[in-house]
């Protein structure tokens, strides 16, 4: 009877309901789901009672029982679902069928079948008889809290009355902590992670303040504001962390750029289609080939102003991002010939001094951005004309911007105007 009732679903015609019809059957299919997952884990609970919880397996091709195996074999066998799966699914039903009064409110429909697995944790853990006496109410707790919320109370009975548990609990969370990244083709870096509920308040409690919204103004999503945050955390720790070294030197962000690249060569829009750079995507797709050991020389060597700046971990970098970066950095530069072989270095001595971001920090006092409440530690100096077209490192020539909209306006998206400097004069009066 019910394959015929799922049946008779399926081969409906739902193009003929109004909006508000199928809003009332998809609701209606939901609880019918969430009973019928009652029903399955009920039949699992008896079934592995009633045989000692091992089954014969498919019959032979005469009809002779198959062998005796496990319910949760024979479960995922049956359905084709994960070994994991299936065991987790066995267990929940023997667990649920000493919750009666649980799996009555699954059974007739007032109780999500999700909030009763989470309630599940709590046999075994609490006395038999305590959580018998209780059961009415852990119903009434479990309606009135979504699933996240219920495993959080759960999680709280356990850390109250049986701390042991709750220790192990939290001990077997640590093999399972991982992080994986990623590189997509496009250059943007991807990943999964699990941390454990330890670790994890100390990452949100370090996120949650500097992901919020800054000002009525800001249009991220929660995402990107978490995002924006995360890098902001890393920033920190590369410039005020003691990390270890890593080559011998304290781990920095460095890029590599050639001169011309850095002095603005191709700014404006330039590009590879322009009439001055003909034939230069042959230079590079040429010069991207090994040279043959005999040469002394590669007549097809890129110039240097058609390079461009790179990472060394993500490869190219855009305009905006290296002139952000030249703001306020370190630059050390390297001659090099033909063949790549260094010919000179030098140390520039164009940086930014710590008298001077002592100042910068008693003037501006945080980002400089109308609205924003970024203190100077989350900030860099931008130079306001920049360095690539010979801007000085003077405290007139600088302010303080966080990393965010220090983006924004190498990126063109702010200017002076959206900037609260009271104190400029002169070349740098706003353009209203």
């Amino acid at each position: 009877m019910l394959v015929r009732a799922v049946d008779v679903l399926c081969a409906a015609d739902l193009s003929g309901l109004a909006a508000a019809e199928l809003q009332r059957l998809t609701v209606l299919l939901a609880g019918a789901r969430s009973r019928l997952a009652g029903v399955q884990s009920s039949a699992l609970a008896e079934l592995a009672t009633r045989t000692g919880g091992r089954v014969h397996d498919a019959p032979g091709a005469d009809g002779t029982p198959g062998p005796a195996v496990l319910v949760q074999h024979w479960w995922r066998d049956a359905t084709g679902v994960g070994g994991p799966a299936a065991g987790s699914d066995v267990r929940t039903a023997g667990l649920l069928a000493q919750l009666p009064l649980v799996r009555a409110a699954v059974l007739d429909g007032r109780l999500a079948m999700s909030r009763a697995v989470v309630l599940t944790r709590l046999v075994g853990q609490i006395v038999a008889a305590a959580l018998t006496e209780a059961e009415p109410y852990l119903v009434q707790v479990a309606l009135q809290r979504d699933p996240q919320a219920l495993a959080d109370w759960v999680r709280h009975q356990l850390a109250t009355w049986c701390e042991p548990r709750f220790d192990a609990d939290q001990r077997s969370q640590e093999p399972k902590r991982y992080l994986q990244t990623r590189r997509d083709a496009d250059g943007m870096l991807s990943g999964r992670f699990r941390l454990s509920a330890a670790d994890a308040e100390t990452v949100l409690t370090v996120l949650e303040p500097l992901a919020r919204p800054a000002g009525l103004a800001d249009q991220r999503s929660a995402g990107q504001r978490r995002a924006d945050a995360l890098v902001e955390v890393f920033a920190q720790v590369a410039r005020f962390g003691d990390l270890p070294d890593a080559g011998g030197l304290r781990p920095q962000v460095s890029y590599v750029l050639p001169a011309g690249w850095a002095a603005g060569a191709g700014r404006a829009g330039a590009g590879w289609a322009g009439a001055d750079r003909a034939g230069s995507f042959t230079d590079l797709v040429r010069a991207s080939l090994p040279a043959p050991r005999e040469e002394t020389d590669r007549p097809w060597a890129l110039p240097a102003e058609h390079a461009c700046a790179t990472g060394a971990w993500t490869g190219p970098q855009t305009r905006a991002r290296i002139e952000q970066v030249l703001c306020d950095a370190r630059i050390t530069r390297v001659l090099l010939d033909t063949r790549g072989q260094v010919k000179g270095l030098e140390a520039l001595g164009d940086t930014i001094t710590a008298t001077q971001r002592a100042a910068l920090r008693a003037r501006d006092k945080g980002c400089a951005v109308r609205g924003c409440t970024r203190p100077p530690a989350f900030c860099d100096a931008h130079h306001l004309d920049h360095r690539a077209d010979g801007g000085k490192t003077t405290i007139d020539n600088l302010v303080l911007l966080c990393r965010r909209h220090h983006t924004m306006w190498h990126q063109g998206r702010l200017t002076l105007h959206h900037l609260h400097v009271p104190w400029i004069t002169g070349t740098h009066d706003p353009p209203f």
